[in-house]
C-alpha cells in the first residue's frame, strides 16, 4: 500500500527532476476491491451450487414411490380440474410440491375408497405433505379454497345480499354499494331500475362457487354474466321482441310467474298473468294484476293476508291499486319462469289458486274461480 501511495503523491511527468519523462505507471487494483468481487463470485457461485443441490434434492424426491412423512407446512393452492384423473391431479400436486411423488399420491389415492369423490375446485394445500395425508385433505370440505353459494329461484336481491354475506363473510354494505354503482355492476344496456332495484331480476338463482378471497363486485358480476348465458341460451332479447312486451317487461313477467308458479303450470301461469293486463278480460273487469308476490314485495314479507292499509298502499308496487306490470322485477326468476314467459300457454285463464297439496286452480271467469275456492279442485280455500 505504501508503494501505491508514494506512486500517487509524485510529480507528474515533465515537471523536471530527470533527463527524460518517466512512463506512467498503471494504476494497481486495491487488495479491498480484489476481495470485494472474490466474495460476489464466491457467493454465486454458492447460490449456483445450492440451487443445484435442491434441484437433485428433488429429483431424488421425485423417485417411484417417494413420500414425505409429512404433516407439511406453509399454504399453496391447487386447482383440481373437472374431468382430471387421479394421476393428473397427483402431477399438479407434485409440481407444487405438495407430495414427494406421483407414484406415492397414486398409491394413497387407490388405498382411500373415497379418493374417487375428490371434485373439482381450488384447494387450500400444505407443502410437502404425506401422499395420504393429500389424498385426505383434497377429500376435506374445510379445506377448499372457495365458498359454495345456493341461490334459490325467487329471492329478491336484498335476499340474496343477505344470503352471499352470510356464506362469504363479507358485509353485506359492500354488496349494497357494488349493485348501487351503474360501473361495477355491468348490466345489460336494456336494463332499468336505480338503487337497490338495478339488480332485481339480474342475480340469476343457481349453485355457485367463489373463491375465498373473492370480493362483493366479483361476485355479483358473476351472477349476472350467468343470467347473461342463461339469455343467450334462450335467445331471451330477440323472443322477447316476438311478444308485445319490451326485454325488460318481460323479465318482470317472469319474476311474477316465478312468484306465482307452481310445479309444471308455469307457462299457464304466465298466460293469466297477461290476460289480466288486458283490460278486455272477462268481461272489460282487468288491468289489474292484483298479485299478492308484489304487495310482499313492498313490505319485504313472504305473507298473503294484508290489512286494508297494505292494500291501499300508494306503492308503484302495489298491483291491487296501481294498473300494469310493476316497474322492476320483484325476484331474480330462474330460467324455467323465464322461458315460460317468452312462450305463456294460449289460454283464457286470468284467475288462479294453489291448493294446500300444491294443486293449481286455473279459471278463465270470475265464477269459476270462485267455484274452484269452494272446493271444485278438491281443496276447500
Amino acid at each position: 500500500m505504501s508503494n501505491v501511495g508514494l506512486s500517487m503523491q509524485g510529480s507528474p511527468a515533465g515537471d523536471g527532476g530527470g533527463d527524460s519523462p518517466k512512463p506512467p505507471r498503471k494504476k494497481k487494483r486495491s487488495g479491498l476491491a480484489v476481495g470485494i468481487v472474490l466474495v460476489v463470485a464466491l457467493a454465486a457461485l454458492a447460490a449456483v451450487g445450492y440451487g443445484g443441490y435442491l434441484v437433485f434434492d428433488r429429483i431424488q424426491a421425485a423417485a417411484p414411490g417417494a413420500d414425505y412423512p409429512g404433516p407439511g407446512s406453509g399454504e399453496v393452492v391447487v386447482e383440481v380440474q373437472t374431468g382430471e384423473s387421479l394421476s393428473a391431479i397427483g402431477n399438479t400436486l407434485f409440481e407444487a410440491d405438495v407430495v414427494a411423488s406421483v407414484d406415492a399420491f397414486a398409491k394413497a389415492a387407490t388405498a382411500n375408497e373415497d379418493a374417487t369423490g375428490i371434485t373439482p375446485g381450488s384447494y387450500l394445500m400444505l407443502e410437502q405433505m404425506s401422499a395420504a395425508g393429500a389424498v385426505e385433505r383434497l377429500l376435506d370440505p374445510a379445506a377448499r379454497n372457495e365458498n359454495v353459494v345456493l341461490i334459490q329461484e325467487g329471492l329478491r336481491s336484498d335476499q340474496v345480499v343477505a344470503q352471499l354475506s352470510e356464506a362469504t363473510g363479507i358485509p353485506k354494505r359492500n354488496f349494497e354499494r357494488v349493485i348501487a354503482s351503474p360501473q361495477q355492476l355491468p348490466l345489460p344496456k336494456w336494463a332499468k331500475g336505480t338503487g337497490e332495484s338495478r339488480a332485481e331480476g339480474f342475480l340469476f338463482p343457481a349453485t355457485y362457487q367463489f373463491e375465498k378471497d373473492s370480493t362483493a363486485e366479483t361476485i355479483l358480476n358473476a351472477m349476472v354474466a350467468r343470467f347473461d348465458e342463461v339469455a343467450a341460451e334462450t335467445n331471451f332479447v330477440a323472443e322477447a321482441k316476438k311478444t308485445k312486451y319490451s326485454p325488460y317487461e318481460t323479465l318482470i313477467i317472469a319474476s311474477l310467474v316465478q312468484a306465482e308458479g307452481v310445479g309444471d303450470d308455469y307457462a299457464e301461469i304466465a298466460s293469466a298473468i297477461i290476460n289480466r293486463l288486458n283490460p278486455e278480460t272477462d268481461g272489460g273487469t282487468f288491468g289489474l294484476l292484483q298479485v299478492d308476490a308484489t304487495l310482499n314485495y313492498i313490505f319485504r314479507q313472504a305473507e298473503s293476508n294484508f290489512t286494508n292499509t297494505e292494500l291501499d298502499s300508494n306503492s308503484p308496487y302495489n298491483t291491487y291499486k296501481v294498473a300494469g306490470l310493476p316497474p322492476t322485477p320483484i325476484n331474480s326468476p330462474g330460467r324455467v319462469a323465464i322461458e315460460a314467459a317468452l312462450n305463456p300457454a294460449d289460454t283464457d285463464y286470468a284467475y288462479w289458486a294453489h291448493g294446500p297439496e300444491g294443486q293449481t286452480c286455473l279459471a278463465a271467469t270470475l265464477g269459476e274461480h270462485e267455484r274452484n275456492l269452494a272446493g271444485k279442485c278438491s281443496w276447500t280455500g
